[in-house]
C-alpha cells in the first residue's frame, strides 16, 4: 500500500506543510495560521537570496516564537514555511531551491536539506491511492487538506462509516466523480475545522495528546467514566479533537458524525438527475 503521487504537493488547489510544524500550535485556528504564514512569507519574500541573511532571520523569527511554544515541543516548526503563490492559496518551503530561483536555502531552516528532501510522510506508506485522491479532491485547499492527509486514522475511521452505512464497499473513484457525493464528503472531512463543541482543551490536536517530553500520544476514551460503551464512530470522535467528559457529550459527537456520514451515503445512492 502506497501513494503514487507527492502528497506535500499534489496539484488542484492541495498542499501540506504539516511535517514542517504546520498544526503544532495551540491555536491552529485557520485565521491564526493564515496570519503566520503570512508573516513568514513577506519577511523571506523581502530577502535577497543569500545564506546568512536567511539564516539570521530565520533564528529572530525563532526566538520571537518563545512566547508561543509549539503545542508538542518535540516536533519542530520550521520559519521557512510560507505561501508560494500570489494568491496565497498554496503552502511550501520559501526557500526551496524551485521557489528561489535556484539557491536551495532549506538549511536555514529547523531542519537540513537532505533530510528535507528524503522525508516521506507515513501518510505515503499507510494510505492508498484511491484514498489519498480521494482527500485532493475533497479538500482542495491547504488548511484542511492538511489536516486530513495526514490523519489516516480519521480518513479511513469515515470511510469505514461508510462502508457500515452501505452495507458494502465503497467506490471510491465513483465519490469522487459525484458532485453530490463529493461535496457531502468534503462537509465530512471538513468537521475538522468546523466541528462545534470541542471545549478548549489546552493539550490537546486530533486523537493526539502531548507526553511528559512533549511527544504525541494517542488518546482514548475512558468508557467505565462515561457510563458508555463502544461505538463504530468514536475513532472519528476522537481525531475530530473530542475529549467528551459526560455520556451526553460523547452522544451529541457520535450524532454529529453518522449524520454527516448518512448524507455523503444517500448522495452516492441517489439516482442520477
Amino acid at each position: 500500500m502506497s501513494v503514487s503521487f507527492h502528497l506535500c504537493q499534489p496539484g488542484r488547489g492541495a498542499s501540506c506543510g504539516a511535517c514542517c510544524g504546520l498544526y503544532n500550535f495551540r491555536d491552529h485556528s485557520r485565521e491564526r495560521l493564515t496570519e503566520r504564514l503570512g508573516l513568514q512569507t513577506d519577511t523571506f519574500r523581502a530577502l535577497p537570496p543569500e545564506r546568512e541573511t536567511w539564516h539570521a532571520t530565520a533564528v529572530s523569527l525563532l526566538e520571537a516564537r518563545r512566547a508561543g511554544p509549539p503545542l508538542f515541543p518535540a516536533v519542530r516548526v520550521c520559519p521557512l514555511l510560507g505561501f508560494l503563490d500570489a494568491e496565497r492559496t498554496r503552502v511550501g518551503c520559501l526557500g526551496h531551491p524551485k521557489v528561489t530561483g535556484g539557491q536551495d536555502l532549506r538549511d536555514c531552516g529547523v531542519y537540513h536539506a537532505e533530510l528535507c528532501e528524503t522525508f516521506t510522510c507515513p501518510s505515503f506508506t499507510w494510505l492508498t491511492d484511491a484514498q489519498a485522491r480521494l482527500v485532493q479532491a475533497a479538500c482542495a485547499d491547504w488548511y484542511l487538506y492538511g489536516l486530513v492527509i495526514t490523519d489516516v486514522e480519521f480518513v479511513r475511521g469515515c470511510l469505514r462509516l461508510l462502508e457500515w452505512e452501505q452495507a458494502g464497499p465503497v467506490d471510491l473513484e465513483a465519490l469522487v466523480g459525484n458532485p453530490e457525493a463529493l461535496a457531502a464528503m468534503r462537509r465530512l472531512f471538513a468537521l475538522k475545522e468546523t466541528a462545534p463543541d470541542r471545549g478548549t482543551h489546552a493539550a490537546v490536536f486530533g486523537r493526539f495528546t502531548p507526553d511528559a517530553e512533549g511527544e504525541p500520544v494517542s488518546r482514548v476514551l475512558d468508557y467505565t467514566v462515561l457510563g458508555a460503551r463502544t461505538a463504530p464512530e468514536d475513532d472519528v470522535v476522537l481525531c475530530l479533537g473530542y475529549a467528551p467528559d459526560t455520556r451526553a457529550e460523547l452522544e451529541r459527537a457520535r450524532r454529529l458524525v453518522r449524520e454527516h456520514v448518512t448524507v455523503v451515503a444517500q448522495a452516492l445512492t441517489s439516482p442520477a438527475p
